[in-house]
């Protein structure tokens, strides 16, 4: 598995800057002035696994990694876009990029889904 799929590692990663090689796309990163682990509760969602959450000048970004073997499916992609809402709903004045990082399989209705809505859902690339 690949160690971004922790928060702690993933907020490293963002700190770096260096891009997020993503199956959907290659994600080239602002300069953050905020990068903090948060709960969905925080936000009043369901969930009990740690997002991050990280503040450019321009944007705020949920980056939310999901580790299951299951298919990541319409329930999960209504949760997600959930929880961005809310993200966006108690930091007004800047759109919210959301991107779902998942290490299993993804069901393209969701893909589709969270795509409408201006997001992302995808893997990270296969690293040898």
């Amino acid at each position: 598995m690949n160690e971004l799929m922790y928060t702690d590692s993933l907020m490293e990663h963002l700190r770096k800057g260096a891009p997020l090689d993503l199956e959907a796309e290659r994600v080239r990163l602002p300069r953050f002035t905020e990068i903090r682990e948060c709960s969905p509760a925080e936000f009043g969602q369901k969930g009990k696994e740690p997002f991050v959450l990280a503040r450019c000048r321009t944007a705020t970004w949920a980056i939310v990694p999901v580790s299951k073997r299951g298919s990541f499916d319409t329930k999960d992609a209504e949760a997600f876009l959930k929880l961005v809402q809310s993200v966006a709903d108690q930091n007004p004045g800047k759109p919210v990029k959301g991107y779902v990082i998942t290490s299993g399989p993804i069901a393209n209705d969701s893909k589709v889904k969270i795509a409408a809505a201006g997001h992302v859902v995808s893997a990270f690339v296969a690293t040898a």
